[in-house]
């Protein structure tokens, strides 16, 4: 669809693009989505490793999201027992 539009059209698109992917968001990963466009605005597009080393920074946010969300599921079921309880339970401070 791109290729068919004159050229400087094309970041008008993209941002009308971008705007509609937007809306389609769910409202919980707005916040997330706003530092990942922080972040990239921050980098030189012009350094090879500024994008690396940004997109290692956001590969490692995404982990760590993963991360929390797994345990939130996880404290969640039945019978799990908070490390609090253990330690609560083992008399370890």
């Amino acid at each position: 669809f791109l290729m068919s539009i004159p050229l400087y059209l094309v970041p008008f698109f993209m941002k009308t693009a971008i705007l509609s992917e937007l809306e389609q968001t769910p409202e919980e990963y707005i916040p997330e989505l706003l530092k990942l466009i922080r972040v990239f605005r921050q980098i030189q597009p012009n350094s090879k490793n500024a994008w690396n080393s940004a997109l290692d920074q956001i590969l490692e946010e995404i982990e760590d999201a993963e991360d929390v969300a797994d345990a939130e599921v996880s404290l969640q079921e039945f019978g799990f027992i908070t490390l609090a309880d253990v330690k609560k339970e083992l008399k370890i401070s």
